[in-house]
Order: C-alpha cells, then sequence, then structure tokens
C-alpha cells in the first residue's frame, strides 16, 4: 500500500520556521530570503495544513498565524490546542484549569515557580515581560538541567508539573551571564507538544501517518511519537549533546542540512515529496 499523502505538518517557530530574529524572512545568519514563503506555498499548492506548535502564548500565536496565513496552532509548548483561527480551542493541562480557575494560577500556588527560582538564583528567570501573556504555563529564561529540575520538583511533592527545554533563544541583552540562554516552561505533565499533537490529529480526523513535525528543540523530540516523521533543524545540533543521545533511541528523526527557516524548506520539500530543480 502506498504511503498516505501528507495532510498536516507541524511547525515549530522559533529556531525552525522562523530565522534570526524571529523573522520568516531572515536566514540563521541574518541574510533575506523566501525560503520560509517558499515552503508555505508549497504546502497549499500540495493541500498540507501547517499547524504552528510553539511554546508563545494564545495572543501572540493568535497574530502570527494571521500574518503567516494559517489557522491552527497549539500554544504554550502543547497546553493549549486551537483551530479555526481561534474558534476551537481544547485545554491540554489534566486536572489543572478544571475547576474554572487561570492555569497559570493554580500552577503558581503550587509553590514550583518560587521553588526553582528559589534553587537556581540568577540562573533561571521569568523571560519578562512575554511571561505576562501566558496563561497556562510559566515561561521562564535561563541555563539549567532539566532532569535537575524535574528531580527537583518530584522531590518536592510536585510531580505533577515538569519543566521542558523549549531551546535557544536570542540573548537580547539581558545580562544573566549563564553559558546559553534556553526558553523554559514550566507546565501541567500531561501537557506537551506530543500530547497536543495527538489532540489535534483527532479533532481533524487525520491518521498519524499523514502527518509530520519540524522542530529545532529537545521538548520538539516529543512530537515524534505522535507524527510519522520529525524533522529537525541543523541548529538543534549546536553544542547539544544531550539532544543527541535523546535521539538515538527515537526512529523517526531525521535531520537537515539546513539551518532554521532554510531547513524548514527542506524537511517541507522532503515531506511532500517535492524534487530539487
Amino acid at each position: 500500500m502506498a504511503d498516505r499523502p501528507v495532510r498536516i505538518i507541524y511547525a515549530d517557530l522559533d529556531g525552525t520556521m522562523l530565522g534570526a530574529g524571529g523573522s520568516l524572512f531572515r536566514t540563521a545568519a541574518g541574510r533575506f530570503t523566501q525560503a520560509g514563503a517558499t515552503a508555505l506555498g508549497l504546502c497549499r499548492s500540495r493541500s498540507a495544513n501547517v499547524t504552528i506548535v510553539s511554546g508563545r502564548s494564545v495572543s501572540l500565536l493568535h497574530e502570527d498565524a494571521r500574518l503567516l496565513g494559517v489557522k491552527n496552532y497549539i500554544c504554550e509548548s502543547g497546553c493549549v490546542v486551537v483551530r479555526e483561527g481561534g474558534r476551537v480551542m481544547r485545554v491540554n493541562c489534566g486536572p489543572f484549569g478544571s475547576g474554572g480557575d487561570r492555569v497559570f494560577d493554580e500552577i503558581a500556588a503550587t509553590g514550583a515557580p518560587r521553588l526553582l527560582l528559589e534553587h537556581y538564583g540568577g540562573r533561571l528567570v521569568y523571560h519578562d515581560p512575554w511571561f505576562r501573556a501566558h496563561d497556562y504555563s510559566h515561561l521562564m529564561r535561563g541555563y539549567i538541567d532539566v532532569a535537575e529540575a524535574d528531580a527537583l520538583l518530584a522531590g518536592g511533592g510536585l510531580d505533577e508539573l515538569r519543566v521542558v527545554d523549549n531551546g535557544i533563544i536570542e540573548d537580547r541583552g539581558y545580562g544573566m551571564g549563564v553559558e546559553e540562554l534556553h526558553a523554559y516552561h514550566l507546565i501541567p505533565r500531561q501537557a506537551g507538544k506530543g500530547a497536543a499533537i495527538r489532540i489535534d490529529l483527532e479533532m481533524a480526523g487525520a491518521a498519524r501517518d499523514e502527518a509530520v513535525a519540524c522542530g529545532d528543540s529537545a521538548q520538539d523530540l516529543e512530537m515524534a511519537g505522535a507524527v510519522k516523521m520529525l524533522y529537525l533543524m541543523a541548529n538543534s545540533q549546536d553544542d547539544n549533546p544531550g539532544l543527541r543521545q535523546a535521539m538515538a533511541a527515537i526512529d523517526n528523526v531525521v535531520v537537515v542540512n539546513g539551518r532554521m527557516v532554510e531547513g524548514f524548506l527542506e524537511a517541507v520539500k522532503a515531506a511532500l515529496g517535492v524534487q530539487e530543480q
């Protein structure tokens, strides 16, 4: 039986679909490129829907999706699934928020954010001002060991939450003095990009083998279990031995040659079977 055509391409934004400075029209090195627009055009011509999967907030992704011409997006590292430009929304936070309270506030009430910030001191802070728009997760920046952070939470009786590494971010003069700067999300354990994709596929009436994903971070590896193939951008390998080690246990991950938005175009062509001219 022939492979089913790809119907959905799940794509991370920063470091994947976007280039330097979070721009669709800049390469990783900052040069102008039309690679991102070409990739989106190819998806449209092959009837493959692009769904954004990002750590960004619902309100921010609503505008990003509008500018990119897509209708579906997964927000706050898999805490919320949004479809049809915001007309359909499903929260993916397990018991958090089930009573009608804001998930962000429920997480704060557990004491988990305070525990992490106090333990790591200046190595972890809120990602101000962007964290203020988040309703379902706590967004932080710094450089920590995620496994160690999760063990810290578990030791404090907070294993219903976990920390995910959403990848390297641009240092805009934050002055933290860490080796490299990452974005981290404190999320409900049941949330995550892989779980959110499974929900979205069900809502779309699509099968796993009709979907692929594109990413660049350790957390993006979660998407591999929900799709036919995960394409990682070449920049995902930069000084990231932990990610390379985790990849060894996953059999449907491919690292493309291109970095950021140029790698995204390469991944789209591979997923859609577009031959190079």
